[in-house]
C-alpha cells in the first residue's frame, strides 16, 4: 500500500511543502491507497493546513513526500514505508520520517540516502536530524559515496547550508572494503574531513594514511581534489626511476591550472647525477591547441646545461585552411636518447599549412631536420620545402577526369662542400587525365595519360648544370577481370587477373636524386608508373606488368593474396639493388594479409628474384585474446649502397602483453639483430591496478653503443591511489 498527496494546481503527485524559519506549512494533502482489490481515492485536508504560498518561489520548489502510510495529529507528520522526499533536486529515502510542526524538525530513522540532481555523491546514514530544506543537520553512523571511486565513513556527518559535509573521527579510501576484507590496501584516517560540493574539494585534519593498516605517513592538514574534479592545482603521481647513465631519482610532477583553457606542469627530477626540471605548457584555444614540452638538465656527463623544447600546435584558420606545427630543439645529440625522450637519428620541426576540399589540394610544408647519431651527414637535406597544388575537374568535352596541378620544393644543406652540400629548389606543373570502361563480360579497361615539366635550380654539385629544364610524358592502359562468387559458407570470393602495359619519356638534362632515394615496391605500385616516391626520378621506356590478386571475405575470415611482377625492355636507371625493380625483370612480389575473427592478423610482403634469392622481406603478426595479446615483426632487406646501407637489415621484434591474474598485468618487448647477432632493446613490465591502486615496474635495457651512447639500463617505479591516480576506475565496492 502507498499513499501520495498531489498539489492543488499541478498533476504530479505532492504530500506537503516543507518549510521552515519564517515560511509556512502549507500543504494539501491527497492520500491514495491502493489494494489489490482495486484503487480507493481518499482525501484529507488536514485541518488549518489549506493558505496560500509565502511566494511565488515557494510555488515554484518541487516538493514530494511519498510513503507507505501517513499520519497526523495536527502537530507531528509521520510518514512510514519506504519513504522518499523530493525537495528542489534533492532526493532522500528512509523507513521513517517525522516532521515536527512547531519546531519544523525532520527526525529520519534509516537505512538513509542522500542525493542531489546533478552530483556524484551519495550519502548513507542510519539515522539524521535535518532542517525542511534538508540543508542543515546531522546524519549519525554515516557513509559517503562520491563518483563511485571514493569512500568515506564517520560516525557523524554534518550537513551545512547544502555545500558542506563535514565528517568527524573519519576514514576515506578508494579501496574495495568487503566483510572478508575489512582491511584496505590504502587509507586515510583523519579527525575531520570536510567536503566541499561547489569547490569540489576534501579537506583532511590530523590526517594519518595507513597502508594495510600500518601507519606510513601523518600531515596536519592536507588538501585533495575529490574525484569528479578533472583539472586542479596539485601534485600528480611520482615515478621513482634507476638508470646507469643518470643513477637513481625521483621525479615529482605538480599540475598547475591557468583559467579553464590552459595549464602548466612542472616536474623536477632529482637523482644521483642530474638534476632536471621538465615543463609542459598545454592551451586550447577555440580553433585549435598548442603543448610546449622542455626540460632543463645539470648531469654529470657534459659538465653544463643540457636542454630541449618542442612545440606541437594545430589550428583551424579561415576559408577552410589548417595549420599544424612541430618544432623541437635540443642542446646536443645524444640527451633525447639518454633522457628516454626519443631514440629517432633525427630531430624533425615542421610547419604545414594545408586546405584540402572536393576536387582541389592545397598542402605547403617547411621541414628543419638535424641529425643526431654518429659524425656527420651531409647528403641529407637540412631545410626542406615543398608545396603542392592540385585540383580535378570534369571535361565537357572528354569522357573520364582531367587533372591538373602546380608542385615545388626546396632543399638546403648546411654544408658548403661540393656535391655533398648541394642545394636545389625545383618548380613543376602536371596534368593527368584518366578514364575507365566497364564491358558487359565484365572487363574494365582503365587508361591514364600524363604531362610533367620541371625547372631545377641546383648550386654547389659540379656534376650538373646550374639549370635544368625536363620534361616527361606517360601513357598506361590497365586490364583487369574481377572474378566474384559466393560460397556455401556465406563467403564472398574475388579473383582477379590484372595486365598493364605503360609507355614513358623523358627529355632534357639529368638532375641530383634526392627525393627519390629509398623505394617501396609493393602491391599499391605494382601496376602503375609512379613507382619512384618523389620527382627527381621518373621511369621511362617500355614497361608491363601483370599481377593477380585474390580476395576472400567471410563471417569469420578474411584474406587477401597478390601476385605478380614487372618487366622493362631496358634496363632501368634509379632503382636501387634492394628495390626489387634494378633490372628488366623485376624480383616477384608477393603479399598477403590476413585477418580472422577480430583476433589474429597477419601481413606479409616478399621480393624475390629469379635466382629465389630474397631481396627484402616484411611481416607482421599479431594475436589477441582476453587474457593475453602478442605481436611479433621480422624485417629483411639486403646491404645496398645506394641507400647507404652496408649491411644487411635482419630484425625480430616481439612485444606482448599478459593477464596474469585479477589487477595483475605484464608486458614485454624484445628486439634481436640477427646480422650482428646481438639483442638491442629489452622491456619488461608489470603492473598492479585495481579502483584504488595503481602500482608499475618497468625494466629496460638499451645495447647501443655508439660514440654518443653508451648501452643503459634503466628501472622504474611509480604508485597511484585510486581517485588520485592519473588512471581512474570506477570502485567495485561491497559496502555500497
Amino acid at each position: 500500500m502507498r499513499a501520495a498527496a498531489p498539489s492543488m494546481t499541478s498533476t504530479r503527485p505532492r504530500i506537503a511543502r516543507l518549510t521552515g524559519g519564517a515560511k509556512r506549512f502549507a500543504c494539501h494533502l491527497t492520500v491514495h491507497l491502493t489494494v489489490t482489490a482495486g484503487l480507493a481515492l481518499t482525501t484529507i485536508a488536514l485541518p488549518g493546513l489549506l493558505h496560500a504560498q509565502d511566494s511565488q518561489q515557494d510555488a515554484s520548489l518541487p516538493t514530494a513526500l511519498l510513503a507507505n502510510g501517513v499520519s497526523f495529529d495536527g502537530e507531528m507528520l509521520v510518514a512510514t514505508g519506504d519513504v522518499e522526499v523530493l525537495y528542489d533536486g534533492t532526493r532522500l529515502t528512509a523507513s521513517r520520517i517525522s516532521y515536527n510542526q512547531t519546531t519544523g524538525a525532520l527526525s529520519i530513522e534509516g537505512p538513509i540516502r542522500l542525493t542531489e540532481s546533478g552530483s556524484d555523491t551519495v550519502v548513507l546514514a542510519s539515522a539524521a536530524e535535518l532542517d525542511t530544506e534538508l540543508q542543515n543537520g546531522i546524519l549519525t553512523s554515516a557513509r559517503m559515496v562520491i563518483d563511485q571511486q571514493m569512500q568515506l565513513a564517520a560516525a557523524r556527518l554534518d550537513v551545512i547550508d547544502g555545500r558542506y559535509l563535514r565528517l568527524q573521527k573519519s576514514v576515506a579510501s578508494t579501496c574495495e572494503v568487503c566483510a572478508d576484507r575489512p582491511v584496505p590496501i590504502w587509507e586515510i584516517r583523519a579527525q575531520e574531513i570536510v567536503h566541499d560540493s561547489e569547490a569540489r574539494q576534501l579537506y583532511f585534519t590530523n590526517a594519518h594514511v595507513r597502508i594495510m593498516d600500518v601507519p606510513v605517513l601523518w600531515l596536519p592538514h592536507l588538501r585533495v581534489p575529490d574525484p569528479t574534479l578533472e583539472r586542479v592545482n596539485g601534485f600528480l603521481v611520482p615515478e621513482v626511476r634507476t638508470d646507469s647513465t643518470l643513477g637513481t631519482g625521483i621525479e615529482i610532477p605538480y599540475f598547475i591550472t591557468i583559467g579553464d583553457h590552459r595549464d602548466i606542469t612542472v616536474s623536477p627530477y632529482l637523482a644521483t647525477n642530474t638534476t632536471t626540471l621538465n615543463l609542459r605548457y598545454r592551451q586550447a584555444f577555440t580553433n585549435g591547441n598548442i603543448e610546449i614540452n622542455g626540460a632543463v638538465s645539470d648531469d654529470d656527463t657534459t659538465g653544463g646545461l643540457r636542454a630541449y623544447a618542442e612545440i606541437e600546435g594545430d589550428w583551424t584558420l579561415g576559408n577552410g585552411y589548417a595549420l599544424d606545427i612541430d618544432l623541437a630543439a635540443v642542446s646536443d645529440t645524444s640527451y633525447l636518447s639518454e633522457y628516454d625522450i626519443s631514440d629517432s637519428n633525427y630531430l624533425k620541426s615542421t610547419v604545414n599549412l594545408s586546405r584540402y576540399r572536393t576536387g582541389e589540394a592545397i598542402d605547403g610544408e617547411i621541414t628543419y631536420s638535424r641529425y643526431l647519431g654518429d659524425g656527420t651527414n651531409n647528403e641529407n637535406p637540412t631545410v626542406l620545402g615543398e608545396f603542392l597544388y592540385e585540383r580535378y575537374v570534369q571535361p565537357w568535352s572528354l569522357p573520364g577526369r582531367l587533372s591538373y596541378g602546380f608542385t615545388a620544393s626546396s632543399y638546403y644543406r648546411e654544408s658548403n662542400e661540393d656535391v655533398d652540400g648541394a642545394d636545389v629548389l625545383r618548380l613543376g606543373a602536371e596534368s593527368t587525365w584518366s578514364g575507365s570502361k566497364i564491358f558487359n563480360s565484365g572487363l574494365r579497361l582503365d587508361n591514364e595519360a600524363s604531362v610533367y615539366a620541371d625547372a631545377y635550380f641546383i648550386r654547389q654539385n659540379s656534376d650538373y648544370d646550374s639549370t635544368v629544364l625536363r620534361g616527361t610524358a606517360s601513357a598506361e592502359t590497365k586490364l583487369s577481370w574481377p572474378l566474384t562468387r559466393s560460397t556455401a559458407s556465406g563467403a564472398s570470393e574475388i579473383l582477379e587477373p590484372i595486365l598493364q602495359v605503360g609507355w614513358s619519356d623523358s627529355v632534357g638534362g639529368s638532375v641530383p636524386d634526392t627525393d627519390s632515394l629509398f623505394i617501396e615496391f609493393d602491391e599499391g605500385n605494382l601496376l602503375t608508373l609512379a613507382r619512384f616516391p618523389g620527382a627527381d626520378r621518373r621511369e621511362t621506356g617500355l614497361t608491363s606488368a601483370a599481377g593477380l590478386r585474390f580476395s576472400h571475405y567471410g563471417p569469420q575470415i578474411d584474406y587477401a593474396v597478390t601476385l605478380g611482377r614487372v618487366l622493362y625492355l631496358e634496363d632501368t636507371d634509379g632503382y636501387s639493388t634492394s628495390s626489387g625493380l634494378s633490372t628488366t625483370q623485376s624480383d616477384w612480389l608477393l603479399a598477403a594479409r590476413m585477418a580472422f575473427n577480430d583476433r589474429l592478423s597477419l601481413y606479409n610482403r616478399l621480393l624475390v628474384g629469379n635466382d629465389a634469392e630474397m631481396t627484402k622481406w616484411d611481416t607482421r603478426l599479431d594475436y589477441l585474446r582476453d587474457t593475453y595479446s602478442i605481436g611479433t615483426t621480422y624485417s629483411y632487406v639486403i646491404a645496398d649502397a645506394v641507400e647507404d646501407r652496408d649491411e644487411p637489415i635482419n630484425e625480430f621484434a616481439l612485444d606482448g602483453e599478459v593477464i596474469l591474474a585479477d589487477n595483475w598485468t605484464l608486458t614485454g618487448e624484445y628486439r634481436h639483430d640477427f646480422e650482428n647477432d646481438e639483442v638491442t632493446r629489452a622491456k619488461l613490465g608489470i603492473k598492479f591496478q585495481n579502483e584504488c591502486t595503481r602500482v608499475q615496474i618497468g625494466l629496460t635495457r638499451r645495447y647501443w653503443d655508439t660514440d654518443d651512447l653508451d648501452p643503459t639500463t634503466r628501472v622504474t617505479f611509480s604508485v597511484g591511489f585510486g581517485a588520485f591516480a592519473t588512471e581512474q576506475s570506477k570502485a567495485s565496492t561491497c559496502a555500497f
